[in-house]
């Protein structure tokens, strides 16, 4: 049940953060503190640091990568956004607790297992969408990928501009206006040097 692309690769199963992100988030008016900040490459099954809306408030909370079956030991790191209102492991977070996992990028593999490292094009913090459970456990959400990325992988994350967060935390909005805003990402490191716009 995790998210699977072509070759069955996982979709974002590995995203990087840095220093500098701290500083980033202070100056966006998010509540952080320092040591909520994972450093390096991010896993499945660590805590990692994502925003969450709490009384009007922007915060940063740390919330285990990956949802547990009930009475089974699969993990679920990503959530297919066409269907995040008909599978019942996400009906109700998606309308009450909705997230964001902040990072400097992600990385994905091609079929010849080259990692490529993808960030926003204006270098700005990625912001992927995501939901989180009563658990205090989290998903990415994905998306279709564009006709550049879909012969390294099928899926993208759903990526939200910062002037949009307001938005996505909005419990009433719909998650296909989000789904369907393009973000431009490029290729920052490995084989392939190009712009992808989501």
């Amino acid at each position: 049940m995790e998210e699977s692309g072509k070759g069955g690769e996982i979709m974002c199963g590995r995203f990087y953060i840095m220093r500098q992100i701290y500083l980033v988030l202070k100056d966006m008016g998010i509540d952080v503190k320092p040591e909520q900040i994972l450093l390096g490459d991010c896993f499945p099954k660590q805590k990692i640091p994502v925003i969450v809306m709490e009384k009007g408030q922007y915060v940063v909370k740390n919330m285990q990568w990956g949802y547990h079956f009930p009475y089974d030991s699969r993990l679920v790191i990503n959530a297919r956004s066409e269907t995040l209102l008909e599978k019942k492991m996400f009906q109700k977070d998606m309308k009450v607790r909705r997230c964001l996992i902040f990072a400097r990028g992600f990385y994905e593999w091609d079929h010849q297992k080259h990692m490529l490292s993808f960030e926003n094009e204006d270098d700005s913090i990625m912001m992927m969408a995501g939901l989180y459970n009563e658990n205090k456990e989290v998903v990415i959400i994905t998306k279709q990928a564009n006709d550049v990325m879909r012969p390294i992988h099928s899926r993208m994350p759903v990526i939200i501009k910062p002037e949009h967060m307001h938005q996505w935390f909005d419990m009433t909005s719909s998650y296909f206006y989000f789904d369907a805003i393009e973000s431009a990402i490029k290729i920052v490191n490995g084989s392939h040097q190009l712009s992808l716009f989501g």
